[in-house]
């Protein structure tokens, strides 16, 4: 079974029409956040995973309120998955250290697959119905303890951290003892301010976190720049070819993918 963990929130701005990268955050570079990432985005990565016995985490961290509907309609959605699959939503501490790598480990604890792939909630996943990504995934994590979102060309294939935007690998690989411990590390003592993807990448070892170089013909993974509500909808309903001509030319995907 592969575990699918999905990270979200409710930050300001979820509710608006249309959101770019560091809006609502005094410029700084955070994602953007849309209550479509919660219902056509969840839809979308689970049908990334079409074939394969998968359970689905929604770990929402709660900052304003989801209105009912919205929030009935997510819950159908994730129980629809079965194998244990939960949509949880609440707030957290954001005063304590790395809070939000901190609410990621809350989340890939809930796993309970042999694979665990861990996603943000604006981490889009679309595939040919032809491809076998997903089967190439699994054989590469018998050489690699994490295999991460495709790179352009320009890229390094491998890197010594694990992006946390996307990353698949075994669950026995998710020392969590020895995670919290690193992540606990206080920078005011004078200590290096490890972050979870550091702290990944160094527990692997280097050269065990693969980057692998894009393939658009076969399946695209990218985060979004600008998004613009009801576009993942379109996008869901569209033929994959479609699909990767759009993403291609529209302007609004993050230029680090």
């Amino acid at each position: 079974m592969i575990s699918v963990v999905i990270t979200a929130d409710t930050r300001q701005g979820f509710n608006n029409d249309s959101i770019s990268v560091g809006e609502f955050e005094n410029g700084q570079p955070n994602g953007t956040r849309s209550v479509d990432f919660l219902i056509e985005g969840l839809k979308q990565k689970i049908k990334f995973f079409r074939g394969y016995d998968i359970q689905v985490i929604l770990y929402v961290d709660k900052h304003e309120e989801l209105p009912d509907d919205i929030r009935y309609e997510i819950i159908d959605l994730v129980l629809s998955c079965g194998n244990n699959s939960q949509f949880i939503f609440k707030s957290h501490d954001r005063t304590q250290h790395r809070w939000n790598d901190k609410i990621y480990i809350e989340a890939l604890k809930l796993a309970e697959g042999d694979y665990v792939v861990k996603l943000d909630a604006d981490c889009n996943l679309f595939r040919a119905n032809e491809s076998d990504i997903v089967d190439a995934y699994m054989d590469l994590l018998e050489n690699y303890k994490y295999v991460c979102q495709p790179c352009n060309p320009l890229h390094k294939e491998g890197f010594y951290w694990s992006s946390t935007q996307f990353f698949i690998c075994k669950r026995e690989t998710l020392d969590f003892p020895l995670i919290e411990k690193s992540l606990n590390i206080n920078p005011l003592n004078g200590m290096w301010n490890v972050c979870l993807e550091h702290c990944l990448g160094a527990l692997a070892g280097e050269g065990n976190v693969l980057y692998p170089p894009r393939n658009n013909d076969e399946y695209m993974i990218f985060c979004w720049w600008k998004y613009q509500s009801g576009l993942l909808k379109k996008l869901n309903e569209m033929p994959y070819q479609e699909v990767k001509e759009f993403i291609l030319n529209c302007g609004l995907t993050s230029t680090s993918w």
